[in-house]
């Protein structure tokens, strides 16, 4: 499956330029790939307090560039962690690492 990115559809959404668009999103990816790698070792250590930290920085620098499914499922691992509730933080973290290099991938 390839994540529909339209990033013209993007820059319109936040009233701004497409050239600003792409280099937003090449920031979010490089940041993003660096989080996500630090959620693996967070999440194979079971330190909640990191996954909260690390799902929030993701979910919040997605979803300023409207990338809702990437930022619901970050919002979904920032709650379980804050609550410390047990859930499969790994399955997550696939979801997550899917989706941010289906946009790579683009």
């Amino acid at each position: 499956m390839k994540y529909n990115l339209d990033l013209e559809q993007i820059a319109k959404e936040l009233d701004f330029d497409l050239e600003d668009v792409e280099m937003l999103m090449e920031v979010f990816l490089e940041s993003a790939k660096e989080n996500i790698d630090s959620l693996k070792v967070a999440i194979d250590s079971n330190n909640l307090d990191e996954i909260y930290q690390l799902s929030h920085a993701i979910k919040g620098s997605s979803a300023n560039l409207t990338l809702m499914d990437i930022s619901n499922i970050a919002k979904d691992i920032e709650h379980n962690s804050r609550e410390k509730n047990s859930i499969n933080y790994l399955d997550k973290y696939i979801e997550l690492k899917t989706l941010i290099e289906k946009i790579e991938s683009n």
